[in-house]
């Protein structure tokens, strides 16, 4: 009798890493290359390099010269359709290298020290959240990546936090084009009715990114989330490009 297929999350990295600690294997830092003895793909003197987002907008989380007036002009203009971004670094180096390793690269491994990056985001505010729920993917982007990237950091923030995983309430209808290299008029136009979104019993979701460049995607999803019926949507990302 066949037994049925086990997670790679479950007995791949956390069956090494248990193994590992066991017998007291140094860890080998993904960025420096340097072992180390703890169990994360990161060393703590890398980790201490990661950008820190200082002066975020309340609204977008856009870095601001100082915090005399933390909203930007932007958001001034037209508040966005989510309610606030989560996230306590910039887009820069040598997180962004993590960050592509991990999305366009298969770096699966890197999820447990990508979720830690981003608890250190979590509040007393997001503890009150129905549920965590992943920016969702079409379905060929999902075939040709291989996983949902977001869906990935989701589903262990979600077991870490004991709030509800939901991943069926929300579709991505359009294959849209990739948003790389589009200016942020064009991305909000790139998405624009792309995505579709179920009524639920939630109120407040928590949305979950690795990066938000312009906010166009979240602001998309947060208002078809808020068309049916959902009162609060934060997203809840790496970091902020």
């Amino acid at each position: 009798m066949r037994h049925p297929k086990t997670s790679y999350e479950k007995v791949g990295y956390e069956r090494v890493a248990s193994i590992a600690r066991w017998f007291s294997i140094p860890t080998v830092c993904v960025l420096c290359h340097h072992s180390h003895p703890h169990s994360m793909a990161i060393c703590e003197p890398c980790a201490q390099l990661f950008p820190i987002l200082e002066n975020p907008c309340q609204y977008c989380s856009q870095p601001l010269p100082n915090n005399d007036f933390l909203i930007c002009g932007e958001c001034l203009g037209k508040k966005p359709a989510f309610d606030r971004v989560m996230t306590g670094y910039r887009f820069e180096e040598p997180l962004r290298t993590l960050l592509h390793e991990f999305k366009y690269k298969n770096g699966l491994h890197l999820r447990p020290a990508l979720v830690e990056l981003m608890m250190q985001a979590f509040d007393s505010q997001a503890a009150l959240a129905d549920c965590v729920m992943p920016i969702p993917l079409h379905s060929k982007r999902i075939q040709q990546r291989g996983f949902n990237q977001a869906a990935e950091l989701a589903k262990r923030l979600a077991l870490k936090l004991n709030i509800p995983y939901d991943a069926r309430i929300c579709k991505k209808m359009t294959n849209t084009s990739p948003q790389v290299g589009l200016s942020a008029e064009e991305r909000r136009k790139n998405l624009r009715h792309s995505f579709s979104a179920k009524p639920s019993s939630y109120e407040y979701v928590l949305l979950i990114d690795d990066l938000i460049t312009t906010g166009s995607t979240a602001n998309e999803m947060a208002k078809v989330l808020k068309k049916q019926g959902v009162q609060r949507v934060d997203l809840w990302c790496c970091a902020r490009a």
